[in-house]
């Protein structure tokens, strides 16, 4: 991206340093999007157990590789990578001597790994009384389900988002992305961000535990307040709206093409009826007004299917938006890459990864002079060097012997 529109003179985090014990996704976000805001942030990783993104595909150039996986490239731009033991005693007392040189911890590991190193928070606060510490843990780090295994699946599960995933009348319907991690990641980034302002105020830190299921939970307020006030639990609607109709996903020209729109007023319905031309079913007393638009649905939305056949999902979205009804182009991800407003505001842009070669990034879904370019994901132990001679002041025969014995490693 040209530095012009990208500016990183002065990023908003220059100066906080962030020690990230982190894996596959909620925690690595976190980090990389503290990272786009200016934070030095530092992966503390290990070859005996490797994190599971570093060897999931696809790969580039379909070469795997602990460094070339696209997955693992993506959600860990703009960090520095260390590499340590921490089954070693000498490992655990390296970590603790890079958490007194640090802002702020993060960790989403299981809650029974840290204290079980004494790297619990009290810890890590003897070491660095100001230390600010985000756990984002499945279950959170307290309470009977602490210990639980966690994936994303079962975060949407217990979270209550996956219930009411599914078409009318059907089950339960996994999402083929997994919104628990990057949203349990985007919870990690305001509690860093409040307690940092919170620590410039009083000068104390503290610990934030961030349920990943509690943060998935806050993605349902009209589910909750349905059943808090009215006793009842919110069907699954599929592509149903409780107000709105039509409102979906239609089909157009081309193949698997579809278009989303969403018709939230009479005065909206007028509109789409004058620009599908007052086809003589709009006429029908089931959609005179909104309510039996809505009691009509399945009908309407047949009617609606066979006029957005004839035109592609482009077509229909400038010609609803150029009307102020509400529509979007369902875009894959070539259409997406290529899409000129997209390409315009500079989302996507390349850079040149030590080992993966000529890899595709994005940018923060923000423009500010205030954050910068990051440089892509490290490789696995890239910044050891920089980690154990500068930052923490090993000489060149002590920081050799370490790697001899296998603790930074």
């Amino acid at each position: 991206m040209p530095e012009e529109k990208w500016p990183m003179a002065n990023p908003m985090l220059k100066g906080v340093r962030v020690t990230a014990l982190v894996h596959v996704w909620a925690g690595p976000w976190a980090g990389a999007v503290l990272s786009d805001m200016g934070a030095e942030v530092i992966r503390v990783e290990s070859h005996q157990r490797l994190d599971p993104s570093r060897g999931r595909a696809p790969f580039e150039a379909g070469k795997p590789g602990v460094n070339r996986s696209i997955v693992w490239n993506m959600h860990n731009r703009g960090m520095k990578s260390c590499t340590v033991n921490l089954k070693q005693p000498r490992g655990v007392e390296l970590f603790r001597e890079l958490v007194r040189k640090s802002d702020v911890v993060i960790d989403n590991l299981a809650p029974r790994v840290l204290p079980g190193l004494g790297l619990d928070y009290a810890a890590l606060k003897a070491i660095k009384p100001d230390i600010i510490m985000v756990s984002l843990p499945g279950f959170g780090s307290a309470g009977p389900d602490r210990d639980y295994i966690s994936y994303a699946s079962t975060v949407a599960s217990v979270g209550g988002l996956l219930d009411s995933f599914g078409y009318p009348g059907g089950e339960p319907a996994l999402m083929g992305v997994h919104p628990p991690d990057p949203i349990g990641g985007m919870w990690g980034v305001v509690c860093a961000l409040a307690a940092l302002n919170h620590r410039s105020r009083t000068g104390r830190g503290q610990h934030l535990d961030l349920a990943q299921t509690e943060a998935t939970t806050a993605l349902l307020p009209e589910v909750i307040m349905e059943y808090s006030m009215n006793g009842r639990i919110r069907p699954r609607m599929g592509n149903r709206d409780e107000i709105m109709a039509p409102h979906g996903c239609y089909p157009c020209s081309g193949e698997d093409k579809w278009v989303a729109i969403a018709v939230r007023s009479h005065e909206e319905w007028d509109a789409l009826r004058r620009i599908m031309e007052y086809p003589p079913w709009s006429d029908d007393e089931k959609f005179s007004d909104q309510y039996r638009r809505w009691q009509n649905q399945d009908l309407l939305n047949k009617h609606i299917a066979g006029w957005t056949r004839n035109f592609t999902h482009y077509e229909v979205m400038q010609k609803l938006q150029d009307s102020g009804i509400a529509a979007g182009a369902v875009l894959n991800i070539e259409e997406l890459l290529n899409d000129p407003h997209v390409r315009e505001r500079q989302v996507f842009f390349e850079q040149q990864h030590a080992d993966a070669g000529k890899t595709l990034a994005y940018r923060p879904p923000w423009a500010s002079a205030l954050t910068k370019a990051n440089p892509p994901a490290p490789c696995l132990g890239e910044h050891n060097g920089y980690v154990y001679k500068e930052l923490l002041g090993l000489s060149d025969s002590a920081y050799d012997q370490l790697v001899d014995d296998k603790i930074i490693y």
